[in-house]
């Protein structure tokens, strides 16, 4: 009776924020890019490539963005676009979190600072509530992965490197405090509310859905987490901070011949602990197996990259944070299971299984 004394509460404290995201999603209507008129997308483009005449979209994949391809004939080229989803539930969700602003924002000012592969991007346009994103297609020159899929040592390396080059060219910077204020200092902080709710109920949900193939100590270990939530947060808002992808899973890189491993994806980014994208990464992308051999060899080698680059981090601080961490991508795991749109339901089950996995053989507890 309480918590659905609780649930309803807050239900009626969320009500205006749903109304007025609401109210302007319909105000800035869905953006579909096969209605952009040849004068807009002239705007959108850089002056060598404005010659859109003929140009055709086509339709490539609907999740919590939509993405395109955009054939420009005159240029014999083609790009990748990604706008608003169409459906109402998960385009809220992108509103609330401001995904569109923040990806929209890391091309308009940081990529140029980030030091590591990602996509070129050729323009942008619109808002958190309708946008157009326009970058290469990196088909022709990369490959890519999934959560489902196996993870070797050669690769899970390379995405180490990159991740502390990204985090040693951010490490404390100072225009985080200045221009770059607009990025989340903590992700959490942002629609507090809806978020507490979220996951209360999704992480209900992703276990109640998928129990067959977890631990049995997932259900416990859940409630646990969540009990722990406010502390958890407190933690994680403490100490040395640098610009963090935030969704660092393998489905959200791309693979160079060479070895070298650029990032996508930038909807989540944050002023944060380097180390929740790194273990972000092990804990979600890496087989239980080669996780449990290779974790901290990967840590003494994200470590020293940062060493390398001048920062000053230690083992001792990587294997505490690590740990710390943990609990947030089990947290993320079980919000994208327990939707249907987010992520495939095989992409999204192979990595709550994962996360389960490590959360049980950590022994998070210890820290909760």
């Amino acid at each position: 009776m309480k918590k659905t004394a609780k649930l309803v509460f807050t239900l009626l404290q969320l009500l205006p924020i749903i109304v007025w995201h609401s109210l302007a999603m319909c105000w800035f209507r869905s953006l579909n890019p096969v209605t952009l008129s040849d004068k807009t997308l002239r705007k959108i483009l850089p002056p060598d490539m404005a010659e859109s005449e003929k140009h055709q979209w086509q339709a490539v994949h609907h999740g919590t963005t939509s993405r395109w391809r955009l054939q420009l004939p005159a240029q014999q080229k083609i790009l990748f676009a990604k706008t608003n989803p169409p459906d109402y539930s998960t385009r809220l969700f992108g509103a609330l979190f401001q995904l569109s602003s923040n990806e929209l924002g890391f091309y308009r000012e940081l990529q140029k600072y980030a030091g590591i592969e990602t996509p070129i991007s050729y323009g942008q346009y619109g808002n958190r509530y309708r946008y157009v994103l326009l970058l290469e297609d990196l088909q022709p020159r990369a490959s890519f992965s999934s959560i489902k899929s196996r993870c070797n040592l050669v690769t899970a390396e390379s995405v180490i490197d990159t991740l502390a080059s990204l985090h040693a060219s951010f490490w404390q910077d100072q225009r985080f405090d200045q221009q770059w204020h607009w990025v989340n200092r903590q992700q959490y902080h942002r629609n507090r509310l809806f978020l507490e709710l979220l996951r209360q109920q999704s992480t209900v949900s992703a276990v109640r859905r998928y129990r067959e193939f977890l631990p049995e100590q997932t259900r416990q270990l859940a409630h646990k987490i969540n009990q722990a939530y406010p502390r958890l947060e407190q933690a994680w808002g403490q100490g040395e901070r640098t610009l963090v992808h935030g969704d660092a899973h393998i489905g959200n890189m791309y693979f160079l011949e060479g070895g070298k491993t650029g990032l996508l994806d930038w909807q989540v980014i944050g002023f944060e602990h380097g180390m929740r994208d790194v273990s972000y990464f092990i804990i979600n992308s890496l087989p239980t197996e080669l996780r449990q051999q290779q974790q901290y060899l990967l840590l003494e080698r994200y470590v020293q990259r940062l060493n390398e680059r001048g920062v000053d981090f230690t083992m001792e601080k990587a294997k505490e944070q690590y740990l710390l961490h943990a609990p947030y991508v089990w947290i993320s795991s079980a919000i994208t299971a327990a939707s249907d749109t987010m992520q495939e339901k095989k992409i999204a089950a192979a990595g709550l299984i994962r996360t389960s996995r490590a959360i049980v053989d950590l022994n998070v507890e210890k820290i909760l």
